[in-house]
């Protein structure tokens, strides 16, 4: 099954001999912030995530809204599932920090799991999130990167261990014009997590 579906430095100081550190504090962005309240705790149940959506104040969209997210849903709606699998989507906006976001949830049910997936997107970011932002939350550096700036800049942190029950986390940027963006249908940030959600017995 495709997995497409499809931080920042710590500033320490000191002053004078004798004085003491000042406490080292982690950057964060608000977009981060968003997906954390949004996509964290309900992870593992797609109905429950969907009414936490609503009540961070993330408002229901359909297509026409944006290009982008047009394109990237088109894309997502040509996956070929294996026989016996179903998926559902849903997708959101809000005002993040001044600018439009968006967010799509999906739910993959089938055998051996069933997955529900977290997606944060700033279409109109023309910069990447810092990774160490990420990794200070996880408290874990990613467990694979790539950097191509050209193309894409990407980290994964799979199956952290502070996040019981969650497959992986992605935080990724493609810039406008890259071969990611053309391939996925959308340039800027994306933040997303997939987790899997129990099996009732």
């Amino acid at each position: 099954m495709s997995k497409t579906l499809i931080g920042v430095s710590l500033v320490t100081a000191a002053i004078g001999a004798f004085s003491l550190p000042l406490a080292a504090e982690a950057a964060t962005d608000p977009r981060i912030d968003a997906f954390r309240a949004t996509c964290v705790p309900d992870r593992q149940n797609y109905e429950a995530l969907k009414l936490r959506a609503l009540k961070q104040g993330w408002a229901p969209v359909r297509a026409g809204v944006n290009d982008e997210l047009d394109a990237m849903l088109g894309r997502s709606a040509e996956t070929v599932f294996e026989p016996g699998m179903d998926a559902s989507l849903a997708s959101y906006a809000a005002n993040v920090a001044g600018g439009e976001a968006y967010l799509v949830l999906t739910s993959v049910t089938g055998e051996p799991i069933d997955l529900v997936g977290c997606y944060l997107y700033d279409f109109a970011a023309n910069v990447p999130i810092e990774p160490d932002i990420v990794t200070e939350w996880l408290g874990a550096p990613p467990t694979d990167a790539i950097n191509e700036p050209a193309v894409i800049v990407g980290y994964t942190w799979e199956t952290p261990a502070s996040l019981p029950g969650t497959w992986d986390v992605y935080l990724a940027f493609l810039p406008e014009g890259g071969g990611a963006s053309e391939f996925a249908g959308f340039s800027g940030v994306l933040i997303k997590i997939t987790s899997v959600e129990p099996k009732e017995e």
